[in-house]
């Protein structure tokens, strides 16, 4: 889980569906926390897994690559040529 050190807050509003909002209330009400906590646990896991799938450059061309003999310091050096 991701670790905040505790900082100025920076309230945020958006909409979202009655029903939605009501299951969430109850979900998170269930587990002992309050929505703003349930929120900010639900934010935390969406960044970690992004975090989790995110593909360098290299690995994204060793899988279009696939089979080839070029080595990670071959598409390195492909990479620095393209940028």
């Amino acid at each position: 889980m991701v670790m905040y050190m505790k900082s100025p807050s920076t309230g945020i509003y958006f909409r979202v569906n009655k029903k939605l909002l009501e299951e969430f209330t109850r979900v998170a009400t269930s587990l002992g926390l309050s929505r703003s906590e349930a929120i900010r646990r639900a934010m935390e896991l969406f960044i970690e897994k992004y975090r989790r799938n995110e593909k360098t450059f290299t690995e994204e061309m060793r899988g279009i690559l696939k089979g080839s003999k070029l080595s990670s310091r071959d598409l390195e050096e492909m990479y620095m040529v393209i940028r």
